[in-house]
């Protein structure tokens, strides 16, 4: 997701080792997310024969073909191994579903995304017919509140244009996480990098156990695990 003219963006679209990718200077992150705003106007647009969508001059997300290779944050958001299950929290157009149905094909995902007009968009635009993908259009804190399925990998992308939602740092929401995704299932969350990210690191490192976290030039990319045996990290199907 990026700025227009690659000047304002929260968040660049860089490959996992950081560098940046042709054409998308600056990317602010995912348009996902509660209460920061109502429902915006999608639009179409490309990047270096990349098909995009954009909102406002922000790249909420971008088509990925059948030979693109991995590029952007989304890349450093995937997990090392091959999850069979998979909650992305921020699905937009899809662009992480794809790349990890080609990394994991047999990977059963549900997306979530509160805004029914960036679904109904993406579907007449981009391929979001992925027989492994179920779209739910919903609160994605509404959604883990009351989630009783656990989720191998958990990806969190929740932006609301270029604001980052606060929600993510919240104790109940982080425990929810844990509770999904257990001591051995991964959670990726994306942050924009600025003067606050090392203290929202710090934030989720009291939850959450860090395995890694990858530094782009605008996003924080934070590998993370639930606790063994921490408050709120039971099994959902056992609250």
């Amino acid at each position: 997701m990026g700025d227009r003219d690659g000047q304002t963006g929260k968040v660049r679209a860089a490959d996992a080792q950081g560098s940046e990718s042709p054409g998308f200077p600056e990317t602010p992150g995912s348009p996902r997310s509660n209460d920061l705003g109502a429902a915006q106007t999608p639009q179409l647009d490309e990047y270096e024969g990349h098909r995009a969508l954009m909102v406002d001059g922000v790249i909420f997300s971008v088509a990925v073909g059948e030979g693109t290779p991995p590029f952007g944050y989304w890349a450093a958001m995937l997990p090392q191994g091959s999850p069979r299950t998979a909650l992305l929290l921020g699905l937009g157009a899809g662009t992480l579903a794809h790349l990890l149905t080609r990394q994991a094909p047999a990977v059963r995902i549900t997306g979530v995304d509160i805004d029914p007009g960036i679904i109904d968009f993406a579907r007449r635009y981009f391929d979001l017919a992925l027989p492994n993908l179920e779209v739910i259009v919903a609160d994605a804190f509404d959604y883990v509140a009351r989630c009783t399925q656990p989720f191998d990998y958990v990806a969190v992308d929740l932006f609301r244009g270029a604001a980052f939602h606060r929600g993510v740092l919240a104790r109940p929401f982080l425990q929810r996480l844990a509770a999904i995704a257990g001591p051995d299932g991964d959670i990726v969350i994306n942050m924009y990098r600025d003067h606050r990210s090392d203290g929202f690191l710090r934030r989720i490192g009291r939850i959450l156990e860090v395995a890694r976290v990858d530094r782009l030039p605008c996003n924080v990319l934070v590998h993370c695990h639930g606790r063994a045996g921490a408050p709120g990290a039971e099994s959902p199907d056992s609250i």
